[in-house]
């Protein structure tokens, strides 16, 4: 192990592993800022920076996207054995760029070796674990600690999956800004980290730790080692909040990660004040609010509506927000001419489904007509709308796939953009509890591969192999194509595959 001077800085490498394309990591920034003020030396080594390619959110639509979407969905749609090894293998080849990509990062680290550093954090998606198995070999033969923190590492079950790590000396899984400078001094210094919540130990030690209530102690997060010479625009991540403030839906995974579990948020002058200490840090007037939902607090959202424009004056906005079905959301017409004059240019709502007997089912706490006076209040604001969409959740039918490809079709002039996904079984969500305890209430749910390092089962939905089902989704698949081809025009351009 490397020796230090007890009189030196500790030397911390962060590697980013998330790799934005577009805008800098906040988890990254946030720690960065934490170790700084606690007087630590600090360096981030950014893939992007030495030029690997970042993640593309939403690539640009093409008639080549369309069609691999839609032979995409047919496999995942067709029954039997053999179809399944072919959809496997397709996966296969179809994930070679992003091997290639996972191995340019190994490279990079091994390249950059082990020396001038005292410890090595890394903050890493769920699909980095080969990465991280290659950084923490490295760790080890140099005696090094190694930290790999992730927001689905507060699931017991998918921290006890990666604490095989090699080379891991702990993995973090809580709301530990305030702690992280103590944890990594620790570390270095061979200490015990059970003491610490929101930290597991190879060999199972660990527990929970609570939310952390007084987001206005943490720092601001410190975006200047990122390679902003590289991004298309100068966008800056913000976070007003942390949790979801309209319950959760059945099928959702963010409640569950470890800044997700209950809503809290930062007060309205702590925002702002960032806002304007990120613009003149960074000469930026773009941001994008990553909260789950920024009308969670609908106090906070009018708030930054009425504030921003003396904060950052000319700045542009983008943000995910939840269409209530009752209550006091913040949305109505007047707040949404408000808010593009304060410089929203596009909102992101989960839609999701176009059948309100699915949107019931799932507790998803929307109701369409609601949600198509949204569509058209944003519309006549001149701010454009991106909608999310799952297909393939246990219980729908053919009739809720064509229900939604109808609503798609009635107000698609409404919506810029569709990201629709498949369903996909999280392990900790309410859905996965549920099929856990009872399987047999889900009889057309096939678990096929329990994965705890992805935190997700790979399954088979049989409802889909009606042929009625397929031909309603191929219908969807063309109102999503045909809405996602459109050029994005206005002052929402610059955020085209942000959010």
């Amino acid at each position: 192990m490397p020796t230090r001077h007890p009189d030196s800085p500790i030397r911390a490498l962060i590697v980013d592993l998330n790799n934005f394309s577009r805008y800098p990591t906040m988890a990254v920034g946030y720690l960065a800022a934490a170790l700084r003020q606690a007087g630590m030396a600090v360096e981030v080594l950014s893939p992007l920076a030495h030029g690997v390619p970042g993640i593309a959110r939403e690539p640009e639509e093409t008639p080549l996207m369309d069609l691999g979407r839609r032979a995409n969905y047919l496999l995942a749609q067709a029954p039997g054995e053999p179809l399944r090894k072919l959809r496997r293998r397709v996966e296969h080849l179809r994930g070679r760029r992003e091997r290639r990509r996972l191995d340019d990062i190994s490279r990079l680290f091994l390249a950059r070796g082990t020396d001038r550093c005292d410890i090595v954090l890394v903050s890493a998606y769920l699909m980095y674990d080969g990465v991280c198995e290659a950084i923490g070999r490295a760790c080890r033969e140099a005696g090094i600690p190694m930290i790999v923190g992730g927001s689905y590492f507060a699931d017991a079950e998918v921290a006890g999956s990666w604490l095989s790590i090699p080379g891991l000396t702990a993995l973090i899984g809580g709301e530990v800004e305030l702690e992280i400078a103590e944890i990594v001094e620790a570390a270095v210094d061979g200490a015990d980290l059970s003491g610490f919540a929101g930290v597991w130990l190879p060999g199972g030690r660990g527990r929970h730790r609570p939310p952390l209530e007084d987001l206005d102690r943490v720092a601001f997060p410190d975006y200047s080692d990122f390679p902003w010479h590289r991004y298309p625009h100068r966008i800056v991540p913000m976070l007003s909040g942390r949790g979801y403030g309209w319950g959760a839906c059945t099928f959702c995974s963010d409640v569950t990660s470890s800044a997700g579990r209950t809503f809290r948020s930062r007060s309205p002058d702590n925002v702002l004040d960032e806002l304007g200490v990120q613009s003149h840090r960074h000469d930026a007037r773009a941001f994008v609010f990553t909260d789950l939902k920024l009308n969670s607090d609908p106090g906070m959202w009018r708030a930054l509506v009425d504030g921003i424009p003396a904060r950052v004056p000319h700045a542009q906005w983008i943000a995910a927000v939840h269409v209530g079905a009752a209550g006091d959301h913040g949305l109505d017409a007047p707040t949404l001419a408000a808010a593009r004059r304060a410089g929203a240019v596009r909102l992101t709502t989960g839609l999701e489904s176009g059948s309100q007997r699915i949107l019931d089912r799932w507790a998803k706490g929307t109701d369409l007509d609601v949600t198509s006076r949204f569509l058209h209040d944003a519309a006549a604001a001149g701010i454009s709308v991106r909608v999310t969409m799952i297909h393939g959740a246990p219980g729908e039918t053919a009739e809720d796939v064509l229900a939604s490809a109808r609503y798609l079709e009635v107000h698609g002039r409404l919506i810029d953009r569709v990201n629709i996904n498949r369903f996909q079984l999280m392990l900790g969500t309410t859905f996965m509890r549920r099929h856990d305890e009872r399987p047999e209430r889900y009889p057309s749910v096939i678990v096929r591969d329990r994965q705890p390092r992805l935190a997700q089962a790979e399954h088979e939905l049989t409802d889909a192999y009606d042929p009625a089902y397929v031909r309603a989704t191929q219908r969807l698949l063309g109102a999503v194509h045909a809405i996602n081809r459109r050029p994005l025009t206005g002052e929402a351009g610059p955020f085209e595959g942000v959010m």
